[in-house]
């Protein structure tokens, strides 16, 4: 029964974060090229938030234990950055450190207690719900690791913007940011085409048009900054 419901919600609740994170890229790549530059709203952790918190119920019922922990650090880290664009008093530094123990320890739990009283053990990953032979996931151990480095540098560009916007205590996407996108969608997309995940191969893949974009718009602002340093040695 457990099963015939994972299987059930494996597409629905699988693809439904990825019309949030859709909609997310394409408003922020609209609003770049508006700009002429690499630009990010408020609405852009809005549904950050929201495709966070559905794919990581999503990776809960899979029993994909890492996955779930990196999407409620990054849930956590789009709040924060909502929270560092109010006009009003916001937290500090120390609080949102102690908020996001708490969170990840919350998922842990809710995690191990879905193991023990539902599947009857603790499992950190397993394979797509009952779409293939999980008997093969053990011979798949260099692929999990792949997978698991793939997906901590594609969550890994929110903590470095994270550390990035509580140093300059402002929300802003460098381009860092877009370059460990790229990389760890790519890594990512390589291990769920392997273990054929279609969810998350449309999780990961779709972005890569707007990440490379986001990086092309920082070369003129470079080429102007380069401009304008020979016009003031040529005034000199």
């Amino acid at each position: 029964m457990i099963e015939q419901l994972r299987l059930l919600l494996y597409y629905p609740l699988g693809l439904l974060p990825s019309l949030f994170f859709t909609l997310r890229i394409l408003i922020q790549w609209i609003q770049s090229e508006k700009y002429k530059k690499s630009y990010t709203g408020k609405t852009f952790w809005y549904l950050s938030i929201s495709g966070n918190i559905l794919l990581l119920l999503h990776y809960i019922i899979q029993v994909q234990y890492p996955f779930a922990l990196l999407q409620a650090g990054n849930a956590g880290i789009a709040w924060r950055n909502l929270d560092l664009m109010k006009h009003k008093k916001k937290r500090t530094t120390s609080q949102v450190i102690v908020l996001f123990f708490g969170l990840l320890i919350f998922v842990t739990v809710i995690f191990m207690m879905q193991c023990y009283l539902i599947i009857g053990k603790f499992d950190w990953i397993r394979m797509p719900s009952n779409f293939f032979d999980e008997n093969t996931s053990s011979s798949l151990f260099f692929w999990h690791v792949l997978g698991v480095f793939g997906a901590v540098l594609f969550a890994g560009r929110f903590w470095i913007q994270w550390w990035m916007a509580e140093k300059y205590q402002t929300s802003e996407l460098g381009k860092s940011f877009w370059w460990m996108s790229i990389l760890g969608s790519l890594i990512s997309l390589v291990y769920f085409v392997k273990i054929r995940d279609t969810v998350s191969m449309i999780n990961y893949g779709f972005g890569l048009i707007p990440y490379i974009r986001n990086l092309i718009l920082y070369i003129p602002n470079v080429s102007q900054k380069l401009d304008l340093r020979e016009q003031r040695n040529r005034s000199i």
